[in-house]
């Protein structure tokens, strides 16, 4: 992955993707620095909708809602759902 920022174009690679505590979290690095996204479940939803057409938007949000749902199902049994690793 490549982010685009005002210092530069540097390189981003993933090393795991999380739900913890109501947001989908990916962890990497940019370059020699770690770093991470948050992303709050409840904005999935637009950010799914803006990446595909508008004719599987309805499609897309049926599939975020269900992986909403597991993600809640497994935060509320204790523990993080690892997407990821």
């Amino acid at each position: 992955m490549i982010i685009n920022s005002p210092v530069g174009r540097l390189p981003f690679e993933a090393t795991s993707v999380r739900i913890r505590g109501g947001r989908l979290r990916l962890e990497g690095a940019m370059g020699t620095w770690p770093t991470s996204v948050e992303v709050p479940l409840a904005e999935l939803p637009a950010v799914v909708g803006r990446l595909l057409p508008r004719s599987t938007s309805a499609v897309a949000a049926m599939a975020t809602a269900a992986v909403l749902a597991v993600g809640y199902r497994r935060r509320r049994r204790g523990g993080a759902a690892t997407v990821v690793r």
